[in-house]
């Protein structure tokens, strides 16, 4: 279907020549210069929401179109020459990068702020699915009590998706920014801590927990020191949303899971809580 959609707007002679990217919410191909992003008819409103939103961050340069062929959205964008993140091209060059970034986003104001309510909600959806397991649910009481240092922050745009995939790193010798983040779809108001929770679960704990760690802090250290007291709220909440996915989602995973991401975000916690004498 993705593909029926791009006949109608590229020659033969490009789509003979595209490449798969994969891709979650929409099919992602490249013709090596420029990058297609085809959202499904029910979603196609989400090509001109990701435009927009990479825009919002900055990166309107790479946007080239958006069309509606067939029903389905098509997000047009220059290709960023770049690789999923990994620890073999992980450099002090990408940490400042990462840095810059990072901080570009959160200066940026959205309306609202951390709901209470909704965190505990939150927690409570976590405990529905990992309630046989003591350790799990240990860490979730945990949290309830610490609930009040993440409520009431105010909303900055966040990307909210930095996994590894959704990091990119430029590969050796070509032009341009050391680091691009792609799928803005989830993009919008948050904490700047979740932001950076996500990107030590979902791409900095690739280095090893000890390497994740210090680039973290050295992240967080340009952030105000009530932002880096809530990383050790978020950071354990996100390795639990991590648990609730693959118990939920993807359960011949969990297991594997239960046994790394607990015990880093049982540690974590300890380690950085504010009240303890911890410091992020």
């Amino acid at each position: 279907m993705a593909l029926s959609a791009l006949q109608g707007l590229l020659s033969p002679q490009v789509l003979a020549h595209l490449t798969p990217l994969g891709g979650f919410e929409a099919r992602v191909y490249t013709d090596g210069e420029r990058v297609y992003k085809v959202y499904r008819p029910e979603e196609a409103h989400l090509a001109a929401l990701e435009a927009r939103r990479m825009a919002r961050a900055g990166l309107g340069g790479f946007v080239l179109g958006v069309e509606v062929v067939e029903g389905q959205g098509v997000l047009i964008t220059r290709r960023f020459p770049g690789k999923p993140f990994s620890p073999e091209a992980f450099t002090q060059k990408t940490l400042a990068a990462l840095s810059h970034l990072f901080l570009s986003l959160h200066r940026l104001p959205e309306p609202g702020g951390v709901r209470r309510e909704a965190l505990l909600e939150r927690l409570e959806r976590f405990r529905e699915s990992l309630h046989p397991f003591p350790e799990a649910l240990a860490l979730l009481e945990a949290l309830e009590r610490e609930v009040d240092l993440a409520a009431g922050a105010e909303h900055r745009f966040c990307h909210r998706d930095a996994w590894a995939g959704n990091l990119l790193l430029k590969e050796a010798g070509q032009e341009g920014p050391e680091v691009m983040l792609v799928d803005w779809v989830r993009a919008g108001g948050d904490d700047p801590a979740r932001d950076l929770a996500l990107l030590k679960t979902g791409s900095l704990d690739l280095l090893g927990e000890g390497a994740a760690r210090e680039a973290l802090f050295r992240l967080a250290r340009l952030y105000p020191k009530e932002v880096r007291e809530r990383l050790a709220f978020y950071v354990p909440l996100t390795y639990l949303h991590d648990l609730h996915w693959f118990r939920t989602k993807h359960p011949e995973g969990f297991a594997e899971a239960l046994k790394e991401k607990l015990p880093r975000a049982a540690s974590f916690l300890r380690d950085c809580l504010p009240r303890r004498g911890g410091a992020c």
